[in-house]
């Protein structure tokens, strides 16, 4: 299950990572953020955030272990970022809700990874 479950963690990100990438004003209107809000800035710093998620979800689909590890502090860190926007009302509440869900979802399936290692028979 922990491949599998790495696999989603990819999944998620790296869908996360081409939309906010290439259509960031798009991307947002999902979220609730009107396309007027999204300022050259704001979709500059969407792209960063794309930039990141699309080389760890890349390395983490490979089977890399250390991306792998690093999904739940990165999201831990976007956590406290989803929810302060949330409470500060920097951006619709939706936006802040919708980012933070699909950031627990990562989350999840990291736990879930992380506890499958862990039960895992060592090869012979």
């Amino acid at each position: 299950m922990s491949d599998a479950a790495a696999r989603g963690m990819a999944g998620i990100g790296a869908t996360v990572a081409v939309g906010a990438g290439l259509a960031p004003r798009a991307f947002l209107r999902l979220f609730g953020i009107a396309r007027r809000d999204v300022t050259g800035a704001t979709a500059f710093g969407w792209r960063l955030f794309a930039v990141r998620t699309a080389y760890l979800s890349a390395l983490a689909a490979r089977g890399d272990q250390t991306a792998r590890n690093a999904f739940l502090p990165v999201q831990a860190l976007d956590q406290i970022v989803f929810w302060h926007a949330f409470f500060d009302r920097s951006v619709p509440r939706r936006a802040a809700v919708m980012a933070a869900s699909a950031s627990a979802a990562i989350i999840a399936l990291d736990l879930k990874r992380r506890a499958g290692m862990h039960h895992q028979k060592p090869l012979p």
